[in-house]
């Protein structure tokens, strides 16, 4: 009798188990056949992970460009993300409707819902979910334009200062490292210079990058860019109803929670400080209290729309009153900054290294340019408006962007029922589309030496005969 309830225990639970993978398999790939359905080329997908298998070790930026690339010809073609049907786009001129003509539709990220679950969890969670590209709808809006007046080069031109001093830095590490004439892996270098730099006018702390080989904050924002296996798995996991109810509920934080109660407690002691000693530094912190604290002006006298691109990428938005947002949602964008700024900052200044060593002439022209702005400064370290009119230096940069894209993935969801233009196809409300930047970034429809670095590309006579949204 024993024997036969044991088996029959064993065999109920067998039973629970494969009705839930059923249920499981059938929620994740219930739409895997809607492009098919619809006529639209699409890349086969297979469970659980879709059309891109986040678990075999190679980026998403890398996966999906080669399925752009496989469907350069198309204007769009179906891929999955988990059971997710995404529309991925190929032609600059739909992109310029979904960024910006048609942005009214496509303000989210990835969708309210989608945003829930990655970020379900506890309060360390909780302040990524506060972040830019965390939040959807009026959120996201309310955000943006409350900070956007930041960014206008009239503010810029305030943060010099900060550049300037964390430069003197570099160029004693750079000196250093000549001297010793052996080789060193130049993304650390950066690497310090834009997390110090990033600390500086943005934390208004001294990250010591260059200083102390054991700096905490060195170490904790290094931390954040490691994402191993099981942080993997666990993002994935998060998209299995009930999981994020669950996580909620116990309030388990599940992302660098350590990095980021960090990162929290310095920023709030700054804020503290600042408003207890009335000390100003004008570095973000001050800048972005001075948002919540009061209305600010939508533009900036400096600031100039130099293109219809820049006039396009204007944000609609009215806000009603005053700006609702706390000393969480500026500890939540200051983290969005040194994450957002950290990792690609010194990796483009890496990669743009690397060019000027391979193409002697470019770095020559390069140099020339610097060393002009300098003489005209009278040997002092030109001021903002000097470095901002170089153009052949706003070439490279755009060159190096262009061939060495830090983001190449980027997805979008639509807020309302969408017709792509000249199309039948409807993007229905929570429906995702997305492109590959690298994709584009090497299309011959677009660059005339698309596989060389050619900063010419983005001279005033390329530009000219070029879709701006490429």
């Amino acid at each position: 009798y024993n024997q036969d309830n044991t088996l029959e225990m064993w065999l109920e639970i067998f039973l629970v188990f494969v009705t839930l993978f059923v249920l499981f398999y059938r929620y994740v790939t219930k739409s895997f056949g809607k492009w098919k359905s619809l006529g639209i080329p699409y890349t086969k997908p297979s469970f659980p992970m879709g059309t891109y298998n986040f678990l075999s070790g190679r980026h998403l930026d890398e996966m999906s460009a080669e399925d752009h690339k496989k469907y350069l010809d198309q204007g769009y073609f179906g891929t999955f993300l988990l059971g997710k049907p995404v529309l991925a786009i190929n032609d600059a001129n739909f992109l310029k409707h979904i960024e910006v003509k048609d942005f009214d539709h496509f303000v989210d990220r990835t969708g309210e819902a989608a945003n829930k679950k990655m970020f379900a969890g506890g309060d360390t969670d909780k302040i990524w979910a506060k972040q830019l590209s965390g939040i959807s709808g009026d959120g996201w809006k309310e955000l943006r334009s409350a900070f956007t007046p930041i960014f206008t080069s009239g503010k810029m031109k305030g943060m010099l200062k900060f550049i300037k001093h964390i430069a003197g830095d570099l160029n004693k590490e750079m000196e250093e490292k000549a001297k010793q004439g052996e080789e060193f892996e130049l993304k650390d270098v950066y690497g310090k210079f834009s997390l110090d730099a990033l600390a500086s006018s943005a934390f208004g702390v001294n990250a010591e990058s260059f200083t102390n080989k054991d700096s905490k904050f060195v170490r904790y924002a290094a931390s954040i860019f490691k994402q191993s296996k099981l942080d993997i798995v666990i993002i994935v996991a998060k998209f299995i109803p009930g999981v994020p109810q669950l996580l909620d509920t116990l309030k388990l934080n599940t992302f660098k929670p350590t990095e980021t109660k960090f990162f929290r407690d310095i920023i709030l002691q700054t804020i503290k400080n600042r408003k207890e000693t009335k000390e100003r530094k004008n570095d973000l912190v001050d800048l972005m209290l001075d948002c919540i604290k009061e209305d600010t002006a939508g533009n900036d006298e400096d600031e100039e729309e130099s293109d219809q691109y820049e006039k396009d990428m204007k944000l609609n938005h009215t806000r009603k009153g005053k700006h609702n947002l706390d000393e969480i949602s500026i500890v939540a964008t200051a983290m969005v900054l040194l994450v957002a700024g950290y990792d690609t900052t010194g990796m483009t200044l890496s990669f743009l290294s690397y060019e000027m060593s391979k193409n002697p002439e470019a770095q020559k022209k390069l140099q020339e340019e610097i060393d002009q702005a300098y003489e005209e400064a009278g040997g002092e370290f030109p001021d903002y408006n000097a470095i901002q009119s170089l153009p052949y230096l706003d070439m490279v940069i755009h060159e190096t962007l262009r061939i060495h894209s830090p983001v190449g993935y980027n997805t979008r969801s639509a807020t309302k029922d969408y017709v792509l233009p000249g199309t039948d196809i409807v993007i229905k409300k929570d429906d995702m589309v997305s492109w590959n930047a690298k994709s584009l970034h090497f299309d011959p429809k677009y660059w005339t030496n698309p596989t060389e670095f050619y900063p010419e590309h983005f001279s005033k006579e390329e530009k000219a005969n070029r879709n701006p949204y490429a």
